[in-house]
């Protein structure tokens, strides 16, 4: 009896690995494949709900970050989105903008168009940022770079998303790499 309870314990241990991301906000979930998330907003009242992860440590720059990803659901007009340092980078259906924590350094304007990306489909998002520049790439094509100073040495960076006011609403998130 005490073999098999041990042997039990030691199964959960094997799978209970110290993940590198976290939840802020929403409800992060392995999924059925392994190095696959479901990240599913709360569904709260106001202007939107929103779910967001991010690394557990602190990133250096220079990183590029790696996710494949697609929303669940019908919200495609609704933004997926980069957490990076400093700012956000915004993905919504044919189109992306970056914006600054500080409102006061707004950085590169409005909504630019990304032809035939659907939040809906699965798509490789990539994005490579340093302390003077932020690229980002759609399965492989550049798609966007915004010159954006960044003081800090590290961050915590991440993915995310907005959903309607009181839904849950969920990503699919697999292959989510941060590197060098």
């Amino acid at each position: 009896m005490i073999g098999r309870a041990l042997l039990g314990v030691c199964a959960l241990a094997a799978v209970t690995t110290a993940s590198p991301w976290k939840a802020t906000r929403g409800t992060l979930e392995p999924g059925a494949l392994e190095g696959t998330f479901l990240l599913t907003s709360d569904a709260v009242p106001g202007r939107y709900s929103e779910a967001e992860m991010i690394t557990t440590e602190a990133v250096a720059l220079p990183y590029k970050l790696t996710v494949t990803w697609r929303r669940l659901g019908s919200e495609s007009g609704r933004s997926m989105h980069v957490l990076v340092a400093g700012g956000v980078v915004l993905i919504k259906s044919g189109a992306i903008a970056f914006y600054a924590y500080d409102d006061a350094a707004f950085a590169q304007g409005d909504w630019r168009p990304i032809a035939g990306y659907s939040t809906l489909a699965e798509h490789v998002v990539r994005v490579i940022q340093d302390k003077q520049r932020l690229t980002v790439f759609a399965d492989g094509t550049e798609v966007a770079h915004f010159d954006f100073e960044v003081a800090r040495a590290s961050a915590h960076v991440g993915v995310g998303m907005k959903s309607a006011p009181s839904l849950r609403s969920a990503i699919y998130l697999r292959a989510i790499t941060v590197s060098p």
